[in-house]
Order: C-alpha cells, then sequence, then structure tokens
C-alpha cells in the first residue's frame, strides 16, 4: 500500500510541476562551413533562451576563434548578447523585420560589427556582419553539420 501511495504522490507533484516553455527556432541545431573548420551551434533552453557557441579552428584542429552567444527572448523583444574571446560581452537588439526567418540584430554604438544579420535558407544558415551602412560586409555561411 505504501508503494501505491508514493507511486500517486509522485505522479501527483509531478503532474502540478509547470511544462517547459517548448521552443522552436530556425538556430537550433549544429551547422558548420563546407571545410567543416567553422561551426556554430544553438541549443534552446526551456525558459526560451537559445545558447549557442561559434568557433573557427585552423587545419591542424587548434581554435584559432571562440565566442559563446545567447539569446535571451522577454516580452516582444530578443537580445543576442555575445561574449567574445577577451571577455566582453555585447547585447545586440533584434530588429523585426517583414520576414520571420531574418533576425537581424543591431548595436549602433559598437564600434564592429554594428550588425549580425542571419537568415533561414532550408539547410543553410546564412549569416553577415556588417557596420550600420553595409560596410565592412563580412559572410558566414554554415549547412547543417555532417557530424555531431
Amino acid at each position: 500500500m505504501r508503494i501505491h501511495i508514493a507511486i500517486i504522490t509522485t505522479l501527483l507533484i509531478s503532474a502540478c510541476q509547470p511544462e517547459p516553455q517548448k521552443t522552436s527556432h530556425p538556430f537550433i541545431g549544429c551547422w558548420e562551413t563546407e571545410n567543416g573548420l567553422e561551426r556554430e551551434m544553438w541549443t534552446a533552453d526551456p525558459s526560451g533562451w537559445l545558447i549557442g557557441y561559434a568557433l573557427s579552428r585552423d587545419e591542424s584542429g587548434k581554435v584559432t576563434f571562440f565566442e559563446h552567444m545567447r539569446i535571451e527572448r522577454g516580452e516582444g523583444t530578443e537580445v543576442l548578447v555575445v561574449n567574445g574571446r577577451d571577455g566582453a560581452m555585447t547585447r545586440f537588439t533584434r530588429r523585426m523585420t517583414d520576414n520571420p526567418e531574418v533576425f537581424q540584430f543591431e548595436y549602433l554604438d559598437h564600434d564592429f560589427p554594428q550588425i549580425i544579420h542571419y537568415q533561414r535558407n532550408g539547410n543553410q544558415l546564412n549569416a553577415y556582419i556588417s557596420a550600420m551602412d553595409g560596410s565592412n560586409k563580412t559572410p558566414f555561411d554554415k549547412s547543417k553539420c555532417k557530424t555531431g
């Protein structure tokens, strides 16, 4: 009888727990360049935030660049927070566009980049960074990772 009470109590407690927020986002997954030396990974947290990183390796496999990123999702806003290898944290606010597949984050007072632009195109996650006037545009086009 005690086992049945314990099982029923456990089921009742777990039924009362709030269900984690389900998050779908076009960034979620593993993305890499054709040569596999640049990779970006994104995962969703039950809070609704997205957590990611980007890194580059040289031909020998040594990491030459790394940054940690997160997208904080609040009431009507999304903020891309980038922690660079120097430890600096920069916050870019999403500018909404007519295309829901476009994610453009801006920070006008930042030296460079001022724009971080993402767009999902099928099995590709295309991105670029640039100055606000579009100069110094650097593309980062990635496809779904071939390996985990």
